[in-house]
């Protein structure tokens, strides 16, 4: 188990918290062949933790298992979590099954996004930033956004929900203005928009040229959510969400247009690849979101270039920690889609502990070698 931590500089922040450091929990296995396969565990902001201590309890159960059997893997790690039902315990899970896939890909010399699938490994994403930022205006917001249009992205996502809906009106028109209209802008609200008026200030969003909402309201209002995604725009929700019956309530309440989760929490690919298809039978489209780590991003990039009613993924232009490890390809942003190449497994250069380029480190929780 490895723990990555970032110290940042506290500038910026979306409506619910400030962020000041990134820490993530990573898992690397080995093969007695020697090749390596890495994942991540999906974490909240002051949560790792606990997260890497159930890591540590978990991963000797790994040891002497064939990675081909992921249903005897499936049952060990399962036994361990039928009495825990935590976001902690889903994490887990689902690094484990990121992991052994990026294992089994590489061990068999073919890119993940090959193994899940895919046909050409192309993936649409959305580039994702837009955060507040202290001591900034609205102009440097919106040459933020704009950067990301003129390197090839022709989607981006935006926060909002923690000023005066005023001012975050102007940060949009602002943003709008910069972007051109071609292309798509969507917002996060990060689940802070008040209650009474939410609908409102999304019709007002919209005429600004707000394409889609994140998170308006909180996780468990279906039915304010509902009425946002029927009256005004596609609403996009479920990112915090593990369990399938919270994604099954959201679905039967017509609550959003996009289901949106994280890779790192729903139990890999595996555990997408279910809620996607029964958003599909609802016949609505997925998104999967990513804000952490190279690795949470190569799994996301992956699964979404394998499965055809993902609309598009997130692809974070803040959180890019670890992206030295990345290849070259996803500088590469053509007409909002990324060509993932041929690399085996996730396509990421190897872990190293210690400093890494972007002032984070990585350092060993615990070696069970």
């Amino acid at each position: 188990m490895l723990e990555y931590e970032r110290r940042l500089d506290g500038r910026s922040w979306n409506p619910a918290f400030r962020w000041r450091e990134r820490r993530a929990a990573l898992l690397t296995i080995e093969a007695t062949s020697g090749v390596k396969g890495v994942g991540e565990a999906w974490t909240r902001y002051a949560e790792c933790e606990p997260v890497l201590q159930l890591l540590a309890e978990t991963a000797p159960r790994l040891l002497g298992r064939r990675i081909d059997d992921r249903s005897d893997i499936a049952d060990v790690v399962g036994s361990l979590f039928a009495a825990i039902d935590t976001h902690h315990a889903a994490a887990v899970s689902s690094a484990v099954e990121i992991t052994l896939s990026d294992l089994v890909a590489r061990d068999q010399g073919v890119p993940l996004w090959k193994c899940l699938g895919g046909g050409a490994g192309i993936v649409r994403v959305y580039a994702s930033g837009g955060l507040y930022r202290d001591a900034t205006s609205d102009d440097d917001l919106a040459e933020e956004l704009r950067g990301y249009v003129d390197r090839g992205s022709n989607r981006v996502k935006m926060k909002i929900g923690a000023l005066d809906p005023d001012v975050d009106f102007a940060r949009v028109h602002a943003v709008r203005e910069a972007i051109g209209s071609q292309t798509s802008l969507w917002v996060d609200a990060v689940n802070q928009l008040a209650v009474d008026g939410a609908t409102e200030q999304c019709a007002a969003l919209a005429r600004l040229g707000v394409e889609a909402i994140q998170a308006p309201l909180p996780e468990s209002d279906f039915a304010g959510m509902a009425q946002i995604n029927r009256d005004t725009m596609p609403v996009i929700a479920g990112e915090a969400q593990y369990a399938p019956d919270y994604f099954r309530k959201l679905l039967e309440a017509e609550a959003a247009t996009y289901v949106q989760f994280c890779l790192g929490l729903v139990g890999g690919f595996d555990g997408a690849a279910a809620l996607d298809a029964m958003a599909q039978a609802y016949g609505r489209r997925s998104t999967p979101m990513c804000f952490s780590t190279a690795v949470m991003q190569a799994a996301t990039l992956h699964y979404a270039a394998s499965h055809s009613n993902t609309a598009c993924a997130e692809f974070h232009c803040f959180h890019d920690h670890l992206a030295a490890l990345a290849p070259a390809s996803w500088s590469e942003i053509e007409n909002g889609s990324i060509q993932l190449g041929s690399e085996p497994g996730l396509g990421l250069a190897p872990i190293t502990v210690g400093p890494q380029a972007d002032g984070g480190t990585i350092r060993i929780f615990r070696d069970l070698q």
